[in-house]
């Protein structure tokens, strides 16, 4: 049996933790033995442990995002110093963290995960570097070109989980693009919307647009929000729901608070209560805050959006695609791969309401069209991002590596 090392950075769930759950639902037990370890604590930390699954928490190292959603600039570039001084300490602390569990591979779960990379170099362990996350441009372009040469010197195997993400890496052969996937049973079409809809109190009358992600500037909140006032025009029994992260405004009745207005880091989450104060008051926006029942959300729903500004491969439109819910899209690069225009969903302008709102109204005013992008959407699923195909495609890399054709 071998065993392998995942090294997660954080603690929260997203679609990066979840992605590395169900890639470890598929894992054969009997060939494989799967040890987690997380960054920081948090809430995916006993998602692991619920499935068995031996997990740590570290808090002697962090990550280095330079990503499209997290990099160290603008109103975090303050943050840059310490997450620098933490890079020597980070790969001191994955070195004694491979001593002690011995794997036969090191699996990361992100390419905000440098520090480990190069500790499992050191080591000499095996290397697997997920690449979950496009890589920031950056302002001049240091920190985007040290991030690429890392990636093509520290990994044994790379993964990327979508062309866009494999586009922005040095190219080699050592790079495999396979995509995310879904677990088509839990993800399951089947599932009754009343229950979840009598919970958050909706009525079988109203016409749902669901948005998953939270508040939080690059999944494309804001625009989200705004769109509602042009849709309700049209569609006056229409409810919007924001599911993951609600807005986090700073407290003056605390330290923290006072340092988040101080350094304006919830100027977003301000506008985003200000463009739906109404709606809220009204009932037709609702803030669901952090859910496990994600397939039942999405069964709720007679729409999902995906209004990201920025390029990701967006894991709300393959789980939409699986439960036959047509999706409108961003117009971007990882998404762009997920939709067929037209056929499974629409695109848009990331960042423009309007054209937002137009395409989630064209959809849910033609029930045939809305009918035909669902079961076109849950094909392509199944042709693209079944769980047992993809996650097959991952376990014959680390066959690969590790030199052994398992029967």
């Amino acid at each position: 049996m071998k065993r392998i090392l995942y090294i997660h950075h954080g603690g929260n769930v997203g679609g990066a933790p979840l992605s590395l759950l169900y890639l470890l639902q598929q894992l054969d037990r009997t060939l494989y033995d799967p040890v987690v370890l997380c960054t920081s604590d948090g809430p995916v930390v006993e998602r692991f442990r619920a499935e068995g699954i031996e997990t740590h928490v570290s808090n002697g190292f962090s990550d280095f995002s330079h990503t499209e959603l997290v990099w160290y600039g603008g109103k975090l570039l303050w943050q840059l110093p310490g997450r620098l001084m933490n890079i020597l300490p980070s790969v001191i602390a994955t070195r004694r963290a491979l001593r002690r569990f011995q794997p036969d591979l090191v699996h990361l779960n992100s390419s905000t995960l440098a520090a480990s990379a190069l500790a499992g170099s050191l080591e000499g362990v095996p290397v697997i570097w997920h690449i979950r996350e496009p890589i920031a441009q950056g302002y001049v372009g240091i920190r985007r070109a040290c991030l690429r040469r890392a990636i093509n010197r520290f990994s044994d195997s790379i993964i990327a989980i979508s062309e866009h993400d494999a586009a922005q890496l040095i190219p080699c052969q050592r790079i495999r693009i396979i995509h995310n996937f879904v677990d088509f049973k839990t993800f399951d079409r089947g599932i009754s919307a009343a229950s979840t809809r009598t919970k958050l109190n909706i009525s079988n009358s109203h016409i749902v647009v669901t948005m998953l992600g939270g508040c939080s500037e690059p999944k494309g909140t804001l625009p989200f929000v705004e769109s509602l006032a042009i849709v309700r025009q049209q569609i006056p029994n229409v409810r919007f729901l924001v599911v993951g992260q609600e807005p986090n405004m700073g407290s003056v009745g605390s330290v923290r608070g006072w340092l988040r207005r101080i350094m304006q880091t919830d100027n977003y989450d301000r506008s985003v209560m200000m463009a739906s104060a109404e709606a809220i008051s009204s009932g037709d926006i609702i803030f669901t805050g952090v859910r496990s029942d994600i397939p039942h959300i999405i069964a709720a729903s007679d729409i999902l959006v995906f209004p990201s500004t920025v390029p990701h491969f967006g894991r709300p439109i393959i789980e939409a695609g699986a439960m036959a819910k047509p999706v409108v899209v961003s117009d971007i690069g990882g998404a762009q791969e997920l939709v067929v225009h037209g056929e499974t969903g629409l695109l848009v302008p990331p960042g423009d309401h309007a054209s937002l709102a137009r395409s989630i109204v064209s959809i849910l005013t033609d029930p045939s069209r809305a009918q035909s992008m669902a079961e076109s959407g849950y094909q392509l699923a199944l042709n693209l991002f079944d769980a047992k195909t993809n996650a097959s495609r991952t376990f014959a890399v680390y066959e690969e590596i590790l030199g052994t054709a398992w029967s």
